[in-house]
């Protein structure tokens, strides 16, 4: 039988990485619920909506396909990969094991920021219509900031791995 031993066993001096993990997590539930995206039409009309907020919106209009894409790859796929990242770092798994399981992180991960790409065609796209003012707001920083502490913490995780 292989050898089993946690990353957080092989590599005790880097205790940071499971608070990179849980400010990761914290950054991209605010993401989820501050205001991403802020509409303003004419001086009377604002609205500010949330990445929560907005698939509600799409669900809500029957707009089924984008509101489950924008799910997946707005919660779902960044809480799992977050939770992979926390598992690899705690189970006790064989190198080979772990080393199969950061390779399908690290190629789901390069999906990572589509979300953010989508909000800002959005932006580009409502601004070049002349239908509305659109800016970005607060809550898609703290989305990005999350993606981007989660990347770089994984891209830790996978240099500790793979030494």
């Amino acid at each position: 039988m292989a050898d089993r031993e946690s990353l957080s066993r092989l590599k005790r001096w880097h205790w940071y990485v499971p608070i990179l993990i849980v400010i990761s997590l914290g950054l991209l539930i605010a993401g989820w619920s501050l205001p991403t995206l802020k509409l303003t039409k004419a001086i009377f009309f604002t609205s500010t909506y949330s990445i929560w907020a907005g698939i509600t919106e799409l669900w809500k209009s029957e707009h089924y396909i984008l509101a489950g894409v924008i799910f997946f790859f707005s919660m779902i796929f960044p809480t799992a990969k977050l939770l992979g990242l926390m598992s690899i770092w705690f189970a006790p798994l064989t190198r080979e094991i772990r080393n199969r399981y950061l390779n399908l992180l690290e190629i789901l991960g390069r999906w990572s920021m589509l979300d953010v790409f989508v909000v800002s065609i959005l932006i580009v796209l409502i601004k070049a219509a002349d239908v509305a003012d659109a800016n970005a707001s607060i809550g898609i920083y703290f989305f990005a900031g999350a993606v981007i502490l989660s990347m770089l913490t994984a891209n830790i995780i996978y240099k500790m791995a793979r030494s």
